[in-house]
């Protein structure tokens, strides 16, 4: 995973990242199911340790346009997380009320309590 870690403050020029790179899984789907697997797995065991300890909260943005392909994602990296302790917040039109207030009032209302996981897209 290194190999596709940005570093902070640094630009990013997507045409210069091939669209079709297989390096992390030269085999295909089948090695990177596994992999999402093992994934699944621990993020169940993590979303557990952070509802029992009721301290800390995640928040996940996830942007991109519609078509994207970010309803895709939710369902395959959060498959076997407990859906009891995940949120998943859309932000489509404002209504009048989210329009009466700052751009940041509807967000914040969105975001997860101690113990709970947001998704936003």
């Amino acid at each position: 995973m290194q190999l596709y870690k940005v570093k902070p403050e640094s630009v990013v020029n997507l045409a210069e990242w091939d669209a079709n790179d297989d390096q992390l899984f030269p085999e295909g789907k089948k090695d990177g199911k596994k992999a999402l697997d093992k994934v699944n797995n621990k993020l169940e065991n993590l979303q557990e340790l952070l509802y029992a300890e009721h301290k800390h909260k995640v928040l996940i943005i996830l942007q991109g346009m519609d078509t994207s392909g970010k309803d895709g994602v939710i369902r395959h990296v959060f498959d076997g997380v407990n859906p009891q302790g995940v949120k998943v917040a859309s932000f489509k039109v404002p209504t009048a009320q989210e329009i009466a207030h700052d751009y940041l009032w509807r967000i914040h209302a969105q975001t997860p309590g101690n113990g709970e996981i947001v998704i936003s897209r």
